[in-house]
């Protein structure tokens, strides 16, 4: 019996790392590359400097509304700002209209500072296939791209270098 019990759960692992391969085969990491031009603008419809997201070191996180984990995301993202916002700025990057985001903010009570793409000429130029996408920027150049929602505080702290 525990033979089988090995050979089982050997399986369902070498099945997992298929899986993730699979779903990252086509996922575009562009580290070490410059932040590409961009036209973005707040919520109030301001356009958003391009010298902003460009200098220090910035989180740029690509969200829809209907996405749950970009909703876990979100929450885990308003509670730990004001603790790392002197060391990284916090961008979510919406695709879809404003009145959307504007609800998706306010119905989980997002505090993260969120810019649309209205155009999504940003999310095509940096291959954003899988939300929640996050990108860290270090003035101007993407050092680390990765996919998902961050399981919690520390994780996140972690993947930040923090």
């Amino acid at each position: 019996m525990l033979p089988c019990i090995v050979f089982l759960i050997l399986h369902l692992s070498q099945l997992a790392d298929a899986k993730s391969q699979l779903f990252l085969k086509d996922a575009v990491v562009i580290s070490g590359q410059p932040l590409p031009n961009f036209d973005l603008v707040n919520l109030e419809g301001a356009r958003v400097s391009p010298q902003e997201l460009r200098t220090g070191k910035v989180l740029l996180v690509f969200l829809t509304t209907n996405c749950q984990a970009c909703q876990k995301e979100f929450k885990l993202l308003s509670r730990v700002e004001s603790q790392i916002s002197d060391q990284v700025k916090i961008y979510g990057v919406g695709i879809q209209n404003q009145n959307q985001i504007t609800k998706f903010i306010q119905q989980h009570e997002i505090k993260t500072k969120i810019l649309l793409d209205k155009d999504a000429a940003l999310m095509q130029s940096l291959s954003v296939k899988y939300f929640p996408t996050k990108f860290l920027v270090e003035d101007g150049v993407i050092v680390k791209t990765w996919f998902g929602n961050s399981p919690d505080e520390s994780e996140l702290f972690k993947q930040l270098g923090l």
